[in-house]
C-alpha cells in the first residue's frame, strides 16, 4: 500500500514535522510505501500526489488549521482517489469532523500502531472498521473504536523517517534538526492540552503511564545516525519538558558528552531547576534553553494558569543557566483572561530580570476544550460562537475592550522592550495607534535575529532560502489561479 502524508508549514516555520515522520517509519518498517509532501514547497502539490497515486492520504489537524486540510482534500479528490486519514489534536478532542464529507477515517490519539495495522487490513483486503484508535465511515455509519493503551516502550519505535522531510533541499542543508526524547508532560497547564489527553487516555484506555521516556542509549544512537547522514551543528529537543526525570538527565548527559558532544537546545521548567540539572545540561553541551515565565503576575500564574512557581524561583533558575553560560529563552503570553496593560508589563519587569536572550510571547488563544477554555466562556471573555484560528501571533480573540488593540500591540513590541527597558514608557504610548506594518516588521526582524544569531535556534541561510522559495511559489500560484 502507499500512505502519502500532505503538510502546510509557515513560511519561517522549519521544524521538522516529527509525528508524521514517525509515522512514516512505523508503516515503512510493516512494509509499506510513505512519503511526504509540503504544500508550500511543491511547485505543483496536485501533479505530484496524481503521479505517487497514494491509496492512503494522511493529514495532521490542529484546531484552526482544520478548514484548510478539509478544502485540502476537496481539491485533492478532483485529481486522485484516496482514503483520507485526519489525525492530529484536533481530530483527537473533535473527533465528530468524521461527519464531513471529506473524511473518511479519523486517528485520535497515538498512530504509530493504528495506521501500520490500518494498511495491512488494506493490502489483506480486511474489515478495518475495528482498529482501536480509529473512527471509520462503514455503510453510511460510524464505527467509534475506543483508545488503545499509550505505547510505553518508546525504543520499540523507529527512528523518524527524515529522508521524507529532508529531501527538500532547503531544509535538508539546515545545520539545525530535531529530535523528541520523551512524550507527555507531568504538569496540568489550563492553556495546555496535555490535561486533556492525559484524561482521555485514562477515561477510555486506562492504563500505562502517560510520560514516558526514551533509554538515553536510544536517543544518542538516533542523533548519531542523523550526524552520520545529513548535515548537523545543532541538536534541538522539542520535547514538552526535557529535565522532568532528573536520573534520566543524568544519564544522557555522560552517553551524550561521550559520544555525540554537539551543541543542543531543550525545554525545561523553573521549577525543576537546580544546579545539578543546570550542570547535567552544561555537561550535555547544552547552549540554549526554553523556560516559561507566561505571566509575571504571580496571582495569574498560579489561579487562572495552575503553574504555581514564584517569580523568585524563576530568577533563581535564570540567574544559574547565566552562570554556566547557558542562553534563555522565555515563553510568555499577553491577552489572558483576567489581564490587565499594567499585569502585562509585570510580565516584561520578570523578564527584564531574567535577562534573556530573547523573550518569545504569544498573544493568548483559549484553544477549545481545554480548561482555561472553559474558563474563558463562563466569566464571560470568549463568545462561545467563537471559531479557533491557527495563528497566535495576529489577534486576540478575548473579550477585552478598548485594551484588546493595546494588547496586540504590545506582543509586537514584548522583545523589544525587555532587550531596550528605556523604550517601556515609550511603548505605553505606541501600543495605542492603531496596529500597522512597521511594528509587525520590527517584530519578525527581531525574532528572526535573535533565533538565527543568539539562540542558535535556526539556520539564518534555511530560513533565508525557505522564505524565499516560499514567496516566489506564492506570487506564481496566485498568477496561475493554484492557491492551497
Amino acid at each position: 500500500m502507499k500512505c502519502l502524508f500532505v503538510y502546510k508549514t509557515a513560511s519561517l516555520d522549519i521544524t521538522d514535522p516529527m509525528g508524521i515522520m514517525c509515522l512514516i517509519a512505523s508503516v515503512k518498517q510493516r512494509g509499506h510505501e510513505a512519503d511526504l509532501f509540503l504544500t508550500n514547497l511543491e511547485p505543483d502539490l496536485f501533479r505530484a500526489v496524481a503521479e505517487y497515486k497514494p491509496d492512503v492520504i494522511g493529514f495532521s489537524v490542529t484546531s484552526g488549521s482544520e478548514p484548510y486540510y478539509i478544502e485540502l482534500i476537496r481539491r485533492l479528490r478532483r485529481h486522485v482517489k484516496f482514503i483520507s486519514v485526519v489525525g492530529g489534536p484536533h481530530p483527537t478532542f473533535f473527533p465528530e469532523i468524521i461527519e464531513l464529507p471529506e473524511v473518511d477515517i479519523i486517528c485520535r490519539g497515538e498512530g504509530d500502531d493504528a495506521l501500520p495495522e490500518l494498511l495491512d487490513k488494506l493490502k489483506a483486503g480486511e474489515d478495518y472498521s475495528n482498529i482501536p484508535n480509529l473512527w471509520v465511515k462503514k455503510d453510511g455509519q460510524v464505527i467509534r473504536n475506543t483508545m488503545r493503551p499509550l505505547i510505553q516502550d518508546l525504543d520499540r519505535l523507529p527512528f523518524p523517517d527524515r529522508h521524507s522531510f529532508l529531501k527538500y533541499y532547503a531544509y535538508a542543508h539546515s545545520s539545525v534538526k530535531h529530535f523528541l526524547a520523551s512524550r507527555g508532560c507531568p504538569y496540568d497547564c489550563t492553556y495546555c492540552f496535555n490535561h486533556m489527553l492525559k484524561k482521555l487516555y485514562k477515561d477510555e484506555a486506562g492504563v500505562g503511564q502517560y510520560c514516558r521516556m526514551r533509554s538515553p542509549e536510544n536517543v544518542v544512537a538516533e542523533v548519531e545516525q542523523v550526524r552520520a547522514r545529513y548535515p548537523l551543528k545543532i541538536v534541538y529537543f522539542h520535547d514538552d519538558l526535557f529535565i522532568m526525570n532528573r536520573e534520566w538527565l543524568k544519564k544522557f548527559a555522560d552517553l551524550y558528552s561521550q559520544r555525540v558532544g554537539l551543541p543542543m537546545i531543550c525545554y525545561v521548567r523553573a521549577n525543576l531547576v537546580n544546579e545539578e540539572v543546570v550542570q547535567a545540561l552544561k555537561k550535555a553541551n547544552c547552549i540554549t534553553i526554553a523556560m516559561g515565565i507566561e505571566s509575571g503576575n504571580e496571582t495569574l500564574r498560579k489561579m487562572v494558569l495552575k503553574r504555581d512557581m514564584t517569580n523568585a524561583k524563576i530568577i533563581e533558575a535564570a540567574d544559574l543557566f547565566h552562570k554556566y553560560g547557558i542562553s534563555i529563552m522565555t515563553q510568555n503570553m499577553v491577552g489572558l483572561p483576567e489581564e490587565t496593560i499594567d499585569n502585562a508589563y509585570e510580565t516584561i519587569a520578570v523578564n527584564v530580570r531574567v535577562r534573556p536572550q530573547y523573550a518569545w510571547s504569544s498573544i493568548f488563544q483559549p484553544y477549545p476544550r481545554t480548561e482555561l477554555h472553559r474558563y474563558c466562556i463562563e466569566k464571560g471573555f470568549l463568545d462561545p460562537a467563537h471559531v479557533q484560528h491557527a495563528s497566535y501571533q495576529v489577534e486576540s480573540p478575548i473579550n477585552k475592550g478598548q485594551t484588546k488593540r493595546e494588547f496586540e500591540n504590545l506582543h509586537k513590541f514584548f522583545a523589544i522592550c525587555i532587550e531596550f527597558p528605556s523604550l517601556i514608557p515609550l511603548s505605553r504610548k505606541l501600543i495605542r495607534w492603531p496596529s500597522n506594518i512597521f511594528y509587525r516588521m520590527a517584530y519578525r526582524a527581531f525574532k528572526g535575529y535573535t533565533h538565527i544569531f543568539r539562540l542558535k535556534m535556526s539556520s539564518g541561510e534555511i530560513g533565508f532560502v525557505v522564505y524565499l522559495w516560499t514567496l516566489m511559489l506564492y506570487h506564481l500560484r496566485r498568477m496561475l489561479g493554484r492557491t492551497y
